[in-house]
């Protein structure tokens, strides 16, 4: 974007993905604040140009635009609603919630900001932070007109693909975790059917070229595995508890609709044993290497 509006914006959660984000609006020339726990992170952003404030609150003073990006639906309450909170700015208008959280939470957050005339919108992001350095980076939005119009400049400057999905905010957060838990399930069967092709003397790699030109080819196999995993990195840039946290969400979510989650379950299942394995922490990528420890002596 050439010329950037001349609302100032905000970016709260400096995280594995808050940053690089954060980083696209300041690249896009948007007059930034920012304010996270990490004294260190925020430095380095303040070495780039941005201005560092201490709370949230102090953020939402400061700027008419503001985004977060947060690790959990009880951390995304404390920084919209609580002491500190952006609802106490005084110069916000429009809070961009990029954190997946569930759709309660962010419904109920929605509605808390409402009552103080502060418009949400519910702006998840997809890609992680390899998708922001390949410009793959999607986002899609839910909330009303008026406030993805005060926020489209600034949106579209942070994101490759925009979508504006509906009026209520809960809704992106339901396909956001639809889309986590399609991601997570790939990857699960791909590591554990790959797994397989390995026992019975195929090469990793040839197998892969295989499946990419047939009917098993996904996300997982066409990029996850072959970047990740044949070439030994294993760093997407994404925790393993951050996506074993959105399929449990996306359970959740499903429950509430009436909608069946009989194969989430069983992916569900994969990924908390993994973390019960001392995995928590580990690049979600190593989802694969415990998908193979799980194997036995063959029959």
């Amino acid at each position: 974007m050439n010329t950037p509006p001349s609302a100032r914006i905000g970016y709260i959660g400096l995280g594995d993905m808050g940053m690089p984000l954060a980083l696209k609006l300041l690249a896009a020339g948007f007059d930034l604040t920012v304010c996270d726990r990490n004294p260190e992170v925020a430095r380095a952003m303040a070495e780039r140009g941005a201005r560092v404030r201490s709370t949230p609150t102090e953020v939402a003073d400061d700027a008419e635009i503001v985004f977060a990006c947060l690790p959990a639906p009880v951390v995304s309450q404390e920084v919209a609603l609580g002491a500190q909170g952006i609802v106490h700015g005084s110069k916000i208008r429009v809070y961009i919630e990029n954190s997946t959280i569930g759709g309660e939470a962010m419904r109920g957050i929605a509605q808390a900001l409402a009552a103080r005339e502060i418009g949400l919108l519910d702006a998840p992001v997809s890609g992680g932070p390899t998708g922001v350095a390949a410009g793959r980076l999607s986002c899609f939005v839910s909330g009303a007109d008026a406030h993805f119009r005060q926020a489209e400049a600034a949106l579209t400057g942070m994101c490759d693909r925009l979508f504006h999905i509906g009026q209520t905010p809960g809704q992106s957060q339901v396909l956001k975790l639809a889309n986590n838990l399609i991601n997570a399930a790939s990857l699960t069967i791909s590591s554990e059917m790959l797994a397989m092709t390995s026992r019975a003397g195929i090469d990793l790699a040839v197998a892969i070229d295989v499946i990419n030109a047939s009917t098993g080819r996904n996300r997982a196999t066409e990029q996850t595995i072959k970047e990740q995993i044949l070439t030994g990195k294993y760093a997407v840039g994404a925790r393993l508890d951050i996506l074993a946290k959105d399929v449990s969400l996306a359970i959740a979510e499903a429950d509430s609709l009436g909608a069946s989650h009989m194969a989430a379950d069983g992916v569900e299942a994969v990924w908390r044993a993994a973390m019960a394995d001392g995995r928590a922490k580990d690049d979600l990528t190593r989802i694969q290497q415990f998908i193979v420890s799980q194997g036995r002596e063959a029959n």
